[in-house]
C-alpha cells in the first residue's frame, strides 16, 4: 500500500472534537497518517496592514487566531490518535509549531508550499525531525535546487522528501501536471510525494504512474463547513474510495510488466482455439484445410495456426467436433470442453441468458 497522509490541516475549526472526529475518519478510510496544519496566526500573518498613515485589521489574522488550539489540545488529539491506532503529524509554519510537534513526537514534519524557499525554517525543521516532507507548490526547478542542496549540505542525515503540488484550491485535473512527479524524482534523486488538490482520484492514480511514492489529500467531517478548505475536501466516503483506489492501482503497478494475471488461466481455456474435426475422418486420411475447425474451446494441441496439421495423415480415427492434435503425428487430442461448458453456464446464468431449451 503507498502512504497515504489524510490532511485534517484547519478543518477542525477550532474544536478539539471535531480534531478527534477528523482522526477516527482517517483511521477507518485506511490512511498511513493523518495530518493536521499548526497555524499560529502571530507566525504566518501580519495582524494589521499599514496604509496611508492608518492601520487595516486583517480580517484572516483573526480568523486564524479565533481556530487555534493550544498545547493541552493537541495532546489531546495525539492522545486520541494514539488510542485510535494511526500516526499522526502536522505541517509547520513557524519555530513555535516546529517545538510544540517535536514535543508530540511525531514522526516525520511537512514544510507547506509557501515556506519551499524559507531556508531557515527548513533547517529548523531538519535540527529537529529526521523525515523532512517539502510541498514544491508554486516554486520552480530553480528555487527547488538551491533549497535541496541546502539540506543536503547543512543536514546529511535528513530524510528529505519533496511533494508535488499545484498551489490551487481546488485543482482542476488538466491543470494537475502529475509529470513534474517524475521530473523531480530525476532532477533530484529523493522520494516525491503528490499534493492531490483534485476533485477525485485521477490525478494521484495518474501520479502513482510517474513514481509518486506517498500521497496527500484533505479530508473533512462536513464539505459545507465554512472554512478555507472544508469545500474541496473529500468526506470519508469519497476518501475511502480515495484510498482504495490507489491501493489497488499501487497493487497492479507492482506486478511482473511480462506476467499475465491468475484469472487469465480460466479465460485461456474457453477464450482460446482449439483444432477440431469438421467431419468424421478415418486414420491414414491426409489432412486439408477443409476437414478442419479453428474454434473455441481450447485443446491440448497449441499450435499457432494449422499448418502443422494440412497435410498430416491421421494416425487415428477422428469423429466430427472430435480435437485433433499432433503428439508426434496428426490424432485424437484433449478438449477442454467440460471445463468450458462450466463456465460459459455460470456466466449465463449470472447475466441473465436464457439458455437453449431442447424441448
Amino acid at each position: 500500500m503507498p502512504e497515504i497522509i489524510a490532511e485534517a490541516g484547519s478543518n477542525h475549526n477550532g474544536s478539539v472534537e471535531r480534531a478527534e472526529a477528523l482522526v477516527d475518519l482517517a483511521a477507518r478510510a485506511g490512511a498511513t497518517s493523518v495530518k493536521f496544519q499548526f497555524i499560529f496566526a502571530d507566525g504566518l500573518y501580519l495582524p494589521a496592514y499599514y496604509d496611508d498613515g492608518r492601520y487595516v485589521e486583517s480580517e484572516v489574522y483573526h480568523t486564524r487566531k479565533a481556530e487555534e488550539l493550544n498545547r493541552e489540545d493537541w495532546e489531546r488529539i495525539w492522545r486520541h490518535a494514539a488510542q485510535t491506532g494511526i500516526d499522526i503529524s502536522a505541517s509547520v509554519f513557524d519555530a513555535q509549531g516546529l517545538a510544540l510537534l517535536s514535543d508530540l513526537g511525531a514522526s516525520y514534519v511537512k514544510i507547506a508550499s509557501t515556506d519551499a524557499t524559507n531556508h531557515e525554517l527548513i533547517g529548523q525543521a531538519c535540527d529537529l525531525f529526521d523525515r523532512v516532507i517539502v510541498s514544491t507548490g508554486m516554486a520552480s526547478l530553480a528555487e527547488i535546487d538551491p533549497m535541496v542542496g541546502f539540506v543536503r549540505r547543512n543536514f546529511p542525515g535528513t530524510e528529505l522528501h519533496l511533494m508535488h503540488c499545484v498551489s490551487a484550491y481546488p485543482c482542476p485535473l488538466e491543470r494537475a501536471n502529475v509529470q513534474r512527479v517524475r521530473l523531480l524524482c530525476d532532477c533530484f534523486g529523493v522520494p516525491v510525494g503528490y499534493s492531490d488538490h483534485t476533485g477525485g482520484t485521477t490525478a494521484a492514480a495518474m501520479s502513482l504512474t510517474q513514481g509518486a511514492s506517498f500521497f496527500e489529500k484533505h479530508i473533512t467531517t462536513d464539505r459545507t463547513l465554512p472554512g478555507f478548505d472544508h469545500a474541496h475536501a473529500m468526506a470519508e466516503t469519497e476518501f475511502t474510495d480515495y484510498v482504495a483506489t490507489l491501493t489497488a492501482c499501487a497493487a497492479s503497478l507492482k506486478a511482473p510488466a511480462n506476467q499475465s494475471a491468475p484469472a487469465e488461466d480460466t479465460t485461456r481455456v474457453r477464450a482460446r482455439r482449439g483444432v477440431y474435426a469438421a467431419r468424421d475422418l478415418s486414420a491414414g486420411h491426409v489432412l486439408t484445410r477443409d476437414d478442419l475447425l479453428h474454434v473455441r474451446p481450447s485443446s491440448d494441441f497449441q499450435g499457432f495456426d494449422l499448418s502443422a496439421l494440412v497435410g498430416a495423415k491421421l494416425e487415428t480415427d477422428v469423429q466430427r467436433y472430435q480435437a485433433i492434435g499432433r503428439c508426434p503425428g496428426a490424432q485424437a487430442t484433449h478438449s477442454n470442453w467440460q471445463a468450458a461448458q462450466a463456465y460459459w453456464a455460470g456466466e449465463m446464468t449470472e447475466k441473465g441468458m436464457k439458455a437453449r431449451d431442447d424441448n
